[in-house]
């Protein structure tokens, strides 16, 4: 990215949004490689930093994720290499298969993040409302209780009620893809 991409503030908060959905991921990813926290956290901001670097060569719309990790990866490897003295370092193959794994793992949960979302506009009105409430505004079961005039016993069995019914369609709505 040259100066004058990096300096732009929409592609800058267009990355720290992706960036900040899947830091944790990345520095999960980055300790299973390194095994351990300091080294790991070090690597996670040299990652960002290449990241938000190359950021004009990520493709919108593509899973950034993905393309986050194997930077990861790529940075693990270098990291293990130079260091080998003092750590193991194993086969590329291993690395490449901690990686696979990592990928398939996000793509299960983007499968399943759309599988919930489906879920959740067929649910009426009301229990969105209730979801809307506890989740997005991050209110208390009592005061949802208080708004909506109900117990807030009630409104756990409501809760379980809709946590049942999300389960059990996301579930579903997966077999129905994996067929």
């Amino acid at each position: 990215m040259d100066k004058a991409s990096q300096n732009n503030p929409v592609n800058n908060k267009r990355f720290f949004e992706l960036y900040g959905q899947c830091q944790t991921r990345i520095l999960s990813f980055l300790f299973v490689m390194v095994h351990n926290e300091a080294d790991a956290e070090d690597l996670l901001q040299d990652t960002a930093a290449t990241m938000l670097e190359k950021f004009d060569t990520y493709e919108e719309g593509k899973n950034f994720t993905a393309w986050a990790i194997t930077i990861a990866k790529n940075k693990a490897i270098n990291f293990l290499k130079k260091n080998a003295k003092s750590r193991p370092y194993l086969n590329n193959d291993v690395y490449n298969r901690i990686l696979e794994l990592e990928l398939r793992e996000d793509e299960q949960i983007s499968d399943r993040a759309d599988a919930l979302d489906q879920c959740l506009k067929k649910l009426n009105i009301a229990d969105q409302e209730i979801l809307r409430m506890r989740y997005f505004k991050e209110y208390s079961m009592k005061k949802i209780a208080e708004i909506l005039g109900r117990s807030k016993t009630g409104l756990y069995h409501s809760m379980t009620r809709i946590h049942n019914l999300l389960y059990r369609c996301v579930k579903r709505t997966m077999t129905i893809e994996q067929l």
